[in-house]
């Protein structure tokens, strides 16, 4: 984990000691990515792989029971595609969010939620050639939810993102291959 992970986490958690403790919350997940990279009609793939586990980190603020404000941070993990030329791509994809979310009231424990923000998408490519690539894009996304109340301040959440399609290329020009990730996720997340 980098750097900049850790003091964001740091920093979260030493605010959670002032006046926005009751409101703030954060969780952790394991997640299930599928990187969706293009695929090239005229060339043969011995190996194409764009599935893979990863780790999802957020923090929000509920601005009201039904309304608040959440960033995070996802690792896809990593992908691989083989053609027969043979040339092999291997990917690493990150993603952070920015989202508002819309949260129902309490249904038997349940809460249902949709998110809907902006993803900046970190598509980075390496080829067994030697050659490699990256690419970063901002776009709208959106995600849907749910989550199961375990206490007054531990829930468990279920949620799937559609981040969008990337500025990758699809002509096999210098920037890494396009992708269009999602995620669907299972976090445990906690009140501060």
């Amino acid at each position: 984990m980098n750097k900049k992970i850790l003091i964001s986490a740091a920093f979260i958690f030493g605010l959670s000691t002032n006046a926005f403790a009751d409101k703030m919350y954060g969780g952790i997940g394991y997640l299930k990515s599928e990187v969706n990279t293009y695929k090239y009609p005229t060339e043969t793939y011995t190996n194409y792989d764009d599935e893979d586990n990863g780790l999802t980190l957020f923090v929000g603020y509920n601005i009201n029971d039904n309304f608040a404000i959440e960033a995070g941070y996802n690792d896809l993990g990593e992908t691989t595609a083989t053609i027969n030329t043979p040339v092999t791509a291997d990917r690493d994809v990150k993603v952070l969010t920015l989202a508002g979310v819309i949260k129902s009231n309490p249904i038997n424990k349940f809460v249902f939620f949709g998110k809907a923000g902006f993803a900046r998408i970190k598509n980075d490519e390496v080829l067994s050639n030697g050659n490699s690539f990256n690419k970063k894009t901002t776009n709208a996304y959106y995600g849907l939810g749910v989550e199961y109340s375990v206490s007054s301040d531990v829930s468990i959440r279920l949620l799937h993102e559609d981040y969008g399609e990337d500025d990758g290329t699809t002509s096999g020009a210098s920037d890494p291959d396009r992708i269009d990730p999602n995620a669907t996720s299972l976090s445990i997340v906690k009140k501060f």
